[in-house]
Protein backbone atom coordinates (compact mmCIF):
# COMPACT_ATOMS: atom_id res chain seq x y z
CA UNK A 1 0.00 0.00 0.00
CA UNK A 2 1.96 3.49 -1.26
CA UNK A 3 1.22 6.51 0.66
CA UNK A 4 -1.78 7.91 -1.50
CA UNK A 5 -3.78 4.94 -0.76
CA UNK A 6 -3.51 4.68 2.74
CA UNK A 7 -4.60 8.74 3.52
CA UNK A 8 -7.13 7.92 1.28
CA UNK A 9 -8.51 5.00 3.55
CA UNK A 10 -7.91 6.92 6.76
CA UNK A 11 -9.94 9.98 5.39
CA UNK A 12 -12.76 7.61 4.51
CA UNK A 13 -12.54 5.95 8.52
CA UNK A 14 -12.41 9.39 9.53
CA UNK A 15 -15.79 10.05 7.24
CA UNK A 16 -17.58 6.99 8.51
CA UNK A 17 -16.42 7.50 12.22
CA UNK A 18 -17.94 11.02 11.36
CA UNK A 19 -21.46 10.13 9.90
CA UNK A 20 -21.70 7.35 13.20
CA UNK A 21 -21.24 10.02 15.42
CA UNK A 22 -23.67 12.62 14.00
CA UNK A 23 -26.24 9.37 13.68
CA UNK A 24 -25.61 8.56 17.41
CA UNK A 25 -26.30 12.31 18.69
CA UNK A 26 -29.25 12.51 16.34
CA UNK A 27 -30.61 9.23 18.04
CA UNK A 28 -30.02 10.32 21.52
CA UNK A 29 -31.17 13.97 21.04
CA UNK A 30 -34.52 13.27 19.60
CA UNK A 31 -37.45 13.28 21.70
CA UNK A 32 -39.79 10.68 21.74
CA UNK A 33 -43.37 11.72 20.63
CA UNK A 34 -44.94 11.96 24.32
CA UNK A 35 -41.75 14.06 25.33
CA UNK A 36 -41.80 16.29 23.00
CA UNK A 37 -46.27 16.81 23.41
CA UNK A 38 -45.11 16.87 27.31
CA UNK A 39 -43.00 19.74 26.17
CA UNK A 40 -45.16 21.94 24.49
CA UNK A 41 -48.32 21.35 27.26
CA UNK A 42 -49.53 24.22 29.19
CA UNK A 43 -48.52 24.30 32.92
CA UNK A 44 -51.91 23.07 34.47
CA UNK A 45 -50.12 22.73 38.31
CA UNK A 46 -51.33 24.22 41.41
CA UNK A 47 -54.18 24.49 43.14
CA UNK A 48 -57.58 25.89 41.90
CA UNK A 49 -60.94 26.85 43.63
CA UNK A 50 -64.00 25.61 41.61
CA UNK A 51 -66.04 28.69 40.75
CA UNK A 52 -69.81 27.46 41.94
CA UNK A 53 -71.40 30.72 40.32
CA UNK A 54 -70.53 29.52 37.20
CA UNK A 55 -71.08 25.59 37.39
CA UNK A 56 -73.50 24.63 34.64
CA UNK A 57 -76.59 22.96 36.13
CA UNK A 58 -77.82 19.26 34.41
CA UNK A 59 -81.04 19.79 32.31
CA UNK A 60 -84.01 19.92 33.72
CA UNK A 61 -84.66 16.37 31.86
CA UNK A 62 -81.86 14.09 31.94
CA UNK A 63 -82.38 11.65 29.20
CA UNK A 64 -82.13 8.80 31.76
CA UNK A 65 -83.06 5.04 30.42
CA UNK A 66 -86.07 3.64 32.81
CA UNK A 67 -84.01 1.68 35.19
CA UNK A 68 -81.92 4.55 35.96
CA UNK A 69 -84.48 7.01 36.02
CA UNK A 70 -86.24 4.58 38.36
CA UNK A 71 -83.42 4.32 40.92
CA UNK A 72 -82.94 7.93 40.74
CA UNK A 73 -86.53 8.41 42.23
CA UNK A 74 -86.35 6.05 44.61
CA UNK A 75 -82.87 7.54 46.00
CA UNK A 76 -83.04 8.05 49.93
CA UNK A 77 -79.78 9.57 50.51
CA UNK A 78 -79.91 9.09 54.40
CA UNK A 79 -79.13 5.48 52.98
CA UNK A 80 -78.02 5.21 49.84
CA UNK A 81 -75.27 8.27 49.32
CA UNK A 82 -72.15 7.05 50.48
CA UNK A 83 -70.47 10.23 51.42
CA UNK A 84 -73.41 10.67 54.58
CA UNK A 85 -71.29 7.83 55.58
CA UNK A 86 -67.81 9.37 54.82
CA UNK A 87 -66.91 7.16 52.18
CA UNK A 88 -65.48 9.23 48.98
CA UNK A 89 -67.44 11.26 46.14
CA UNK A 90 -65.54 9.50 43.69
CA UNK A 91 -64.93 10.37 39.95
CA UNK A 92 -67.26 11.95 38.54
CA UNK A 93 -68.70 13.80 41.35
CA UNK A 94 -65.09 14.89 42.46
CA UNK A 95 -64.85 17.07 39.71
CA UNK A 96 -68.26 18.15 39.43
CA UNK A 97 -68.83 19.64 43.14
CA UNK A 98 -68.45 23.29 43.83
CA UNK A 99 -66.48 23.35 47.22
CA UNK A 100 -63.12 21.38 47.72
CA UNK A 101 -60.43 23.31 46.20
CA UNK A 102 -58.67 21.17 43.31
CA UNK A 103 -54.74 20.58 43.88
CA UNK A 104 -52.51 19.37 40.58
CA UNK A 105 -49.01 18.15 40.17
CA UNK A 106 -47.91 18.32 36.04
CA UNK A 107 -44.94 16.05 35.34
CA UNK A 108 -44.55 14.60 31.89
CA UNK A 109 -45.20 11.56 32.49
CA UNK A 110 -48.25 11.86 34.31
CA UNK A 111 -50.83 14.63 35.88
CA UNK A 112 -52.65 13.93 39.98
CA UNK A 113 -55.19 15.16 41.05
CA UNK A 114 -55.85 15.72 44.53
CA UNK A 115 -59.29 17.12 46.48
CA UNK A 116 -59.61 16.55 50.69
CA UNK A 117 -63.14 16.87 51.16
CA UNK A 118 -62.99 15.31 54.92
CA UNK A 119 -60.56 14.28 57.75
CA UNK A 120 -60.53 10.27 56.30
CA UNK A 121 -60.48 10.64 52.67
CA UNK A 122 -57.77 12.00 50.34
CA UNK A 123 -59.49 11.52 47.07
CA UNK A 124 -56.25 11.00 44.98
CA UNK A 125 -57.10 10.57 40.46
CA UNK A 126 -53.61 9.31 39.13
CA UNK A 127 -53.46 10.06 35.01
CA UNK A 128 -50.38 8.38 33.11
CA UNK A 129 -49.46 10.13 30.01
CA UNK A 130 -47.87 7.62 28.87
CA UNK A 131 -49.84 6.25 25.63
CA UNK A 132 -50.84 2.88 27.72
CA UNK A 133 -54.44 1.04 26.92
CA UNK A 134 -57.19 1.79 29.31
CA UNK A 135 -57.69 -2.06 30.95
CA UNK A 136 -60.25 -4.55 29.76
CA UNK A 137 -61.94 -5.05 31.44
CA UNK A 138 -61.35 -2.32 34.61
CA UNK A 139 -60.96 -3.26 38.00
CA UNK A 140 -63.79 -1.09 39.67
CA UNK A 141 -62.82 1.85 42.60
CA UNK A 142 -64.21 4.76 43.63
CA UNK A 143 -61.92 7.14 41.44
CA UNK A 144 -61.92 4.41 38.28
CA UNK A 145 -58.88 3.81 36.41
CA UNK A 146 -57.80 6.77 33.91
CA UNK A 147 -55.40 7.49 30.69
CA UNK A 148 -54.49 10.80 29.62
CA UNK A 149 -52.84 12.49 26.72
CA UNK A 150 -52.74 16.14 25.38
CA UNK A 151 -54.41 17.82 22.64
CA UNK A 152 -52.13 20.63 21.67
CA UNK A 153 -53.07 22.64 24.64
CA UNK A 154 -55.83 20.15 26.02
CA UNK A 155 -55.18 17.64 28.30
CA UNK A 156 -57.54 14.63 27.79
CA UNK A 157 -58.20 12.39 29.93
CA UNK A 158 -60.39 9.13 29.71
CA UNK A 159 -61.86 7.51 32.88
CA UNK A 160 -63.29 3.78 33.03
CA UNK A 161 -63.65 0.97 35.93
CA UNK A 162 -66.28 3.03 38.33
CA UNK A 163 -67.73 1.68 41.13
CA UNK A 164 -71.95 1.70 40.67
CA UNK A 165 -72.20 2.95 44.47
CA UNK A 166 -70.57 6.20 43.31
CA UNK A 167 -72.93 8.35 42.70
CA UNK A 168 -72.65 11.14 40.57
CA UNK A 169 -74.06 13.59 42.41
CA UNK A 170 -75.96 13.98 45.79
CA UNK A 171 -79.26 13.99 44.29
CA UNK A 172 -79.34 9.99 43.18
CA UNK A 173 -77.60 10.32 39.86
CA UNK A 174 -76.43 7.14 39.40
CA UNK A 175 -74.44 4.99 36.53
CA UNK A 176 -73.70 1.68 35.48
CA UNK A 177 -70.32 -0.53 35.82
CA UNK A 178 -69.72 1.03 32.26
CA UNK A 179 -69.68 4.09 32.82
CA UNK A 180 -66.66 5.81 30.94
CA UNK A 181 -65.86 9.67 31.71
CA UNK A 182 -64.04 11.56 29.10
CA UNK A 183 -62.66 15.17 30.45
CA UNK A 184 -61.12 17.70 28.61
CA UNK A 185 -59.33 20.12 30.39
CA UNK A 186 -57.75 23.85 29.32
CA UNK A 187 -56.53 26.77 31.18
CA UNK A 188 -57.40 30.22 29.42
CA UNK A 189 -56.85 33.76 31.21
CA UNK A 190 -60.33 35.56 31.69
CA UNK A 191 -59.96 39.41 31.38
CA UNK A 192 -62.65 39.45 33.96
CA UNK A 193 -61.88 36.44 36.11
CA UNK A 194 -58.05 36.23 35.78
CA UNK A 195 -56.34 32.48 35.01
CA UNK A 196 -58.72 30.08 34.69
CA UNK A 197 -59.31 25.77 34.45
CA UNK A 198 -62.10 24.70 32.16
CA UNK A 199 -63.28 21.11 32.46
CA UNK A 200 -65.74 19.90 30.06
CA UNK A 201 -67.13 16.48 31.44
CA UNK A 202 -68.79 14.08 29.21
CA UNK A 203 -70.50 10.75 31.00
CA UNK A 204 -71.17 7.74 28.84
CA UNK A 205 -73.13 4.81 30.09
CA UNK A 206 -75.48 3.37 27.26
CA UNK A 207 -77.24 0.97 30.56
CA UNK A 208 -77.88 4.27 32.26
CA UNK A 209 -78.09 7.09 30.10
CA UNK A 210 -79.86 6.90 26.29
CA UNK A 211 -77.36 9.84 25.38
CA UNK A 212 -74.61 11.16 26.80
CA UNK A 213 -74.49 13.69 29.31
CA UNK A 214 -72.49 16.47 29.32
CA UNK A 215 -71.67 19.41 31.53
CA UNK A 216 -68.67 21.85 32.69
CA UNK A 217 -66.86 23.03 35.29
CA UNK A 218 -64.69 26.22 35.75
CA UNK A 219 -62.02 26.39 38.41
CA UNK A 220 -60.02 29.66 39.72
CA UNK A 221 -56.35 30.15 39.60
CA UNK A 222 -55.39 30.17 43.75
CA UNK A 223 -51.54 29.52 43.89
CA UNK A 224 -51.67 30.63 47.82
CA UNK A 225 -55.03 28.39 48.67
CA UNK A 226 -53.92 24.68 50.63
CA UNK A 227 -55.61 21.97 51.18
CA UNK A 228 -57.16 21.27 54.47
CA UNK A 229 -58.68 18.69 56.65
CA UNK A 230 -62.22 18.33 57.75
CA UNK A 231 -63.45 16.82 60.53
CA UNK A 232 -66.81 16.77 60.00
CA UNK A 233 -66.80 13.16 58.86
CA UNK A 234 -65.28 9.96 59.91
CA UNK A 235 -65.51 6.36 58.83
CA UNK A 236 -67.33 4.32 62.10
CA UNK A 237 -70.23 5.80 60.13
CA UNK A 238 -70.36 3.69 57.59
CA UNK A 239 -68.83 0.86 59.35
CA UNK A 240 -71.90 1.51 61.88
CA UNK A 241 -74.53 1.63 59.13
CA UNK A 242 -73.03 -1.82 57.63
CA UNK A 243 -73.19 -3.62 60.87
CA UNK A 244 -76.72 -2.59 60.79
CA UNK A 245 -77.18 -4.31 57.61
CA UNK A 246 -75.54 -7.41 58.63
CA UNK A 247 -77.65 -7.65 61.71
CA UNK A 248 -80.84 -6.90 59.71
CA UNK A 249 -79.70 -9.45 57.67
CA UNK A 250 -79.37 -12.18 60.17
CA UNK A 251 -82.65 -11.35 61.87
CA UNK A 252 -84.69 -11.68 58.86
CA UNK A 253 -82.52 -15.14 58.58
CA UNK A 254 -83.70 -15.87 61.76
CA UNK A 255 -87.42 -15.27 61.16
CA UNK A 256 -87.36 -17.18 58.41
CA UNK A 257 -85.99 -20.17 59.80
CA UNK A 258 -88.09 -20.11 62.74
CA UNK A 259 -91.47 -20.11 60.38
CA UNK A 260 -90.04 -23.10 58.41
CA UNK A 261 -89.87 -25.34 61.65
Amino acid sequence: MDSRQGVLMSRGWLVVALLTALNGCAKTSAPTPTEATAAEAPDIAGTWLPDASRAEPWPAQLPLTPVARGLMERFNPAEQDPTTFCMPLGTPRNMLQTEYPLEIVQTPQRIVMVLQPGLANAEVRRIPLDGSALPEPPDPSWFGTSRGRWEGATLVVETVGLRPDALVSGNGLGHSEELRVIERLSVVNDPGRGRTLIDDIELRDPKAYQQPLKTRRYFAWAPQAQLRESAGCIESEWIDKTWRQRLEEHAAAARKAGKAQ
